[in-house]
């Protein structure tokens, strides 16, 4: 064998050699970005499913409407990243307490101003989607 012969051969196995180390480490990355994303999946899906609340009392007077929600998941929730619908469209409201809500706790919700008729529906949604309705008296 000669030495050009020698050289081609060097450069063919240095060639192979980095393109098997970037296919590697991309083919790696990639793999890393999956299993994160199905780990955020997963976690998204517990939240979701240990989430539930419940409207228990609805009170009304002239512009505003006062309602008892208790938390009956297992999941600590954020009272700010909640929505208030009534009749489909997106209230203000305010909340008696701490912006953190616990389990097995309630909170006094006061949509405010509101105009209502009664049997119009009242949606509360929570930070991940999960949603109860009362109808108003």
């Amino acid at each position: 064998m000669s030495a050009e012969t020698s050289v081609v051969v060097a450069l063919f196995f240095v060639g192979f050699l980095v393109v098997a180390v970037t296919t590697y480490s991309s083919f790696d990355y990639y793999m890393n970005l999956v299993k994160k994303a199905q780990y955020d999946q997963d976690s998204i899906k517990k939240g979701k499913m240990q989430t539930d609340i419940t409207i228990t009392n609805i009170t009304n007077s002239s512009q505003r409407l006062n309602l008892t929600i208790n938390n009956t998941g297992r999941t600590t929730l954020n009272v700010s990243a909640m929505h208030v619908f009534v009749r489909g469209i997106l209230y203000n409201y305010s909340v008696s307490g701490i912006n953190t809500w616990v389990s097995k706790t309630g909170r006094n919700i006061t949509i405010y101003p509101v105009t209502y008729a009664s049997g119009d529906r009242i949606k509360i949604t929570t930070e991940n989607g999960i949603s109860d309705y009362i109808l108003v008296p």
